[in-house]
Order: structure tokens, then C-alpha cells, then sequence
């Protein structure tokens, strides 16, 4: 039998913040009735501390990976609340559109896909990859508006370019891997050096190393652990004591949802891990057991970690 309003005022968490991300969840699903909402607006007006934990939650959900789900897919409801009076209004539903429609090539979400470019330069696109081929002063190259790919022009004996934000990364043969997500590009050179231009700068990048930028600031060259960066064309995602913040992040790029984290110093905790990319659902409950965190699947697309 389905639960009325006052059966989940009668059920919630015990913490202010528990109760927010139950309400958050039922209202993402679309399952709520209008009982349910009537009810969620009495517990947003019984304390101004309900409006802002709910609202720190929205803050997590709209500022973590964006979700990946294909045309007309709705993810549900959600309530949005204005002034202290928490006025309900409650959307039909949210419909993702495709971006850059008109790209020439892209992948979905946990999907890998290796072909050839015009030219014979090899290519493998990692999970919700969208790409377009471009051509610069006659020089073929591509443009990679979000995501992650890996080249090989070793044969071509030609000039190539990845496009990506506000820079272009120029190799003149071997391997280059460049990532794009939010703003940020990271550009591997795997084999043989490469120039990476932002605005009117540029820097070399020997290979075995890789550099980051954003906008028109462009950092200066690291080394890296090449099996570790490019695990994912292996299938498999590695992490060497990395952030458990990031490990989340990474994860996200690969399965539909988000994944919410709860507090600042869980998000900064050490995380050693190997996925196997075919089975990365699975990772969350084992990183509860190892961690002893709390791992709460409120729905198919909304998955909140908090400490134990």
C-alpha cells in the first residue's frame, strides 16, 4: 500500500539534513502524491532550518556532474521554493536535451568506441564523449566539446589537432590523450611531445606528462602514471590515494545519476581502487564496507554517501 503524507511525516530520519534528502528523493522520483507535496510543505514551514538543509541539498545535486541521459528522458520532479513562505511548485519533469546536436561523433554514458579519422589517425572516445571533426589553415584535426579521447597518428606522418575549450593541443605524431569536463581540459602526451596553446600562450609538453587548463590559464607540465591515466581504455578506472571527492567524479562519467557526497572531510579521504569499468555499479558497496561509510541509493538516479 502506498504511504500517504502523514505516514512520511510519521517515518522521516531523525536528522534535519536525513529528512531533506528524503524529501529530495521521493520528489526526483515523481512518485509523490499530492498529499506527499502538502505534506513536504508543512515540513518546510514547520522550521527555517527544513528550507536550508533542503536547499543545501538542491546546492549538491545541481553543482555535482551533470546527468547523461538521452532525449526526452524524464528524471522525475522537483520542488523549487521561493521566499519564507516555501511556495510548492512542482515541474512536469526535466528532458534532457542532446548537446551539440549537431556533432559528428559522440558516445553514451559507459560506452567506449574506437574507429579512424579521415586521414588514418586512430580514435578511442571514453563514456559521454561528444566530438566534431574541424580543419585549421588545412590541417585536419578535431573538436572535442566534452569528454575524453585518445589518439594515435603515429603513421600519418601529418599534423593534428585537438580542439577543447579555449586551447588546441598540437601534435606532430603519436599519442595524445585530452579530457574536457566543466571548463577543465587535461592534456596527456603519450608518446612524443606536443604543444598545448591557450589564447596567446603555448608550452611543450614532453611525453609521459601532461598539463591542465581552463579558460585562457594554462598550469605547467607534471609527470604521470600513463597506465594509471589510461587505464580506462582497458577498461578499467585506477586510483592510487585519490580523493574520495574525485574517485566520485570520475565514477559519474560512466553510469546515469549523481552521486552526492555529505561533508567536506568525507569528500577529502584517501581512496586506493581498481574498477572494472563492466561492473562499476558495484564499486559503492564495496567502498562502504572498506571506507565504513553509508552508501543510500534513494533512487536510479540519485545516490548520497554520508560517514557511518
Amino acid at each position: 500500500m502506498a504511504m500517504t503524507g502523514e505516514n512520511h511525516l510519521a517515518n522521516l530520519p531523525d536528522t534535519v539534513s536525513e529528512q531533506a534528502i528524503y524529501w529530495f528523493a521521493l520528489l526526483l522520483d515523481g512518485s509523490e502524491t499530492e498529499e506527499d507535496r502538502r505534506a513536504f510543505a508543512r515540513w518546510v514551514e514547520a522550521d527555517a532550518a527544513h528550507l536550508e538543509a533542503f536547499g543545501e541539498i538542491e546546492r549538491l545535486w545541481s553543482g555535482s556532474t551533470s546527468l547523461n541521459l538521452s532525449t526526452g528522458n524524464k528524471v522525475g520532479r522537483r520542488a523549487f521554493m521561493t521566499g519564507t513562505a516555501a511556495a510548492l511548485v512542482i515541474s512536469a519533469g526535466w528532458a534532457f536535451s542532446p548537446r551539440h546536436p549537431f556533432a559528428d561523433i559522440r558516445t553514451v554514458t559507459g560506452e567506449r568506441h574506437s574507429f579512424s579519422l579521415p586521414g588514418g589517425v586512430e580514435a578511442e572516445l571514453a563514456s559521454d564523449t561528444v566530438m566534431s571533426y574541424v580543419a585549421r589553415d588545412g590541417i585536419n584535426g578535431v573538436e572535442l566539446h566534452s569528454g575524453e579521447a585518445w589518439f594515435n597518428h603515429s603513421a600519418t606522418g601529418n599534423a593534428f589537432f585537438v580542439a577543447a575549450a579555449h586551447g588546441a593541443s598540437w601534435s606532430w605524431g603519436g599519442r595524445l590523450d585530452v579530457a574536457a569536463y566543466d571548463g577543465d581540459v587535461t592534456v596527456i602526451a603519450e608518446q612524443n611531445p606536443l604543444i598545448v596553446r591557450v589564447g596567446g600562450a603555448q608550452t611543450q609538453v614532453a611525453a609521459g606528462n601532461a598539463v591542465r587548463y581552463r579558460d585562457v590559464q594554462i598550469g605547467r607540465p607534471y609527470e604521470v602514471d600513463l597506465s594509471a591515466e589510461l587505464a580506462w581504455r582497458n577498461g578499467q578506472l585506477v586510483f592510487m590515494g585519490r580523493p574520495l571527492g574525485e574517485v566520485v567524479r570520475v565514477l559519474q562519467r560512466w553510469q546515469n545519476g549523481k552521486i552526492m557526497i555529505i561533508g567536506e572531510e568525507l569528500k577529502s579521504r584517501p581512496v586506493t581502487l581498481v574498477v572494472d569499468l563492466e561492473r562499476s555499479k558495484d564499486v559503492l558497496p564495496v567502498l562502504a564496507r572498506v571506507l565504513s561509510i553509508n552508501v543510500h541509493r534513494f533512487t536510479d538516479y540519485l545516490t548520497v554517501i554520508r560517514a557511518a
